[in-house]
């Protein structure tokens, strides 16, 4: 019987020549290894597998994806290195860079947690949360080498699609079981895209900002379907009981208003928004407070107090705050305050400044008796300053 002819697919990736199936060329990832969730590469011997130091237009190709598949026993032949690809040295400097440096920049609720071997075992073995690991590191190293910060964020963005692609095609219920992966993969994914957002401005518009700095916080009110009252047992029983039991602690639910939020929420409650709006308001400057009380409470490297707040306000506040509120916009840059205290870390830069200088600027002199504090503290140092 004679061989059925089809036309061969000369620039496929490295993963379809290996199975011998036709590739149909989509960068970055074809879709044989998408639908398979496979390493996909493209061969290229005019690039590297990860960029120069000494040059800054290294553009290589784009990594592929990290899954948990393994063979099921070794090759029965040697095979040649056009037939299958060599180990991805891109994810190797990720994953040394995640576990050596970005984890340890960013303390949560207990120096350290994070990097445990049991919590790692559950990071290696998840396919979606070790493409979030591997890509939030890859922002961090596009922040604290900006020689070659685009490519490196090319790839932050590349690893992060797959690993929300991943997550939706699974479409998981939140057990026991999935909890704590689904927990780690939300902070760590709002922890992204607010860095993304406060650091990579691009010279955008103020309204350009706001937009995406709307959709990172509703990104991360996703977290609330993670730590319901039906789940919230699951991870007190998990590896994750202390440092949720310490963050607990740290933000303090039942607290009185510091005099800044105090005189903030009495010029809201003066200025007659009604009860719906009023109330919205309110439960912003106490979730704020609570913010503020973990920032204060926290070390160096505690990020609770900044990635914190994002996560425990209402989604109603993030509503008037889409359509540019005026008083909604002075509560954000009273919010603003914390993450300017924490202007020494890569994961916020000069976010803080930036928010308070534009609300000011895009409110107008009329509101500067309103954000009095936040102006205010761009000259004063913070706490955080005397540690470092």
């Amino acid at each position: 019987m004679p061989r059925r002819t089809h036309k061969k697919s000369r620039n496929g990736c490295l993963e379809c020549k290996r199975r011998h199936i036709k590739c149909d060329e989509k960068q970055p990832i074809c879709s044989n290894c998408r639908s398979s969730e496979r390493s996909c590469e493209y061969a290229d011997p005019f690039r590297l597998a990860a960029p120069s130091r000494s040059s800054k237009s290294s553009t290589p190709s784009p990594a592929g994806p990290v899954t948990n598949e393994l063979p099921s026993h070794p090759p029965a032949h040697p095979v040649s290195s056009s037939d299958s690809p060599p180990v991805n040295m891109l994810h190797a400097e990720l994953f040394f860079n995640l576990t050596e440096n970005t984890l340890r920049t960013l303390s949560l609720g207990g120096a350290g947690w994070i990097g445990t071997p049991d919590v790692m075992r559950i990071v290696i073995s998840t396919p979606y949360l070790i493409n979030q690991m591997l890509a939030l590191s890859a922002i961090h190293l596009s922040v604290v080498r900006p020689e070659n910060g685009k490519w490196y964020r090319r790839h932050a963005a590349h690893l992060q699609t797959h690993a929300l692609e991943i997550y939706n095609q699974r479409r998981l219920e939140v057990n026991q079981e999935s909890s704590v992966p689904l927990f780690l993969f939300s902070c760590f994914l709002g922890m992204h895209t607010l860095c993304d957002v406060l650091v990579h401005r691009e010279d955008a518009s103020f309204d350009k900002f706001l937009e995406r700095f709307v959709h990172c916080f509703r990104l991360q009110l996703g977290i609330r379907v993670v730590v319901s009252s039906s789940t919230w047992q699951a991870l007190q029983d998990s590896v994750l009981k202390e440092p949720l039991q310490n963050g607990a602690i740290m933000f303090d639910w039942d607290t009185k208003l510091a005099f800044e939020l105090s005189e903030l929420l009495r010029r809201i409650e003066a200025a007659k928004l009604g009860d719906a709006i009023t109330s919205t308001y309110r439960g912003a400057i106490q979730t704020l407070q609570m913010s503020l009380n973990a920032a204060l409470r926290g070390s160096l490297k505690n990020i609770s107090g900044a990635t914190g707040w994002p996560v425990i306000v209402s989604p109603e506040y993030v509503e008037h705050l889409a359509m540019q509120r005026p008083e909604a916009l002075v509560i954000l840059a009273h919010y603003a305050v914390i993450l300017h205290w924490h202007r020494h870390l890569w994961l916020f830069g000069d976010g803080g400044r930036y928010l308070i200088e534009s609300i000011s600027k895009h409110l107008g002199p009329s509101w500067a008796e309103w954000l009095e504090w936040p102006n205010r503290s761009l000259s004063e140092p913070s706490r955080f300053d005397e540690m470092s």
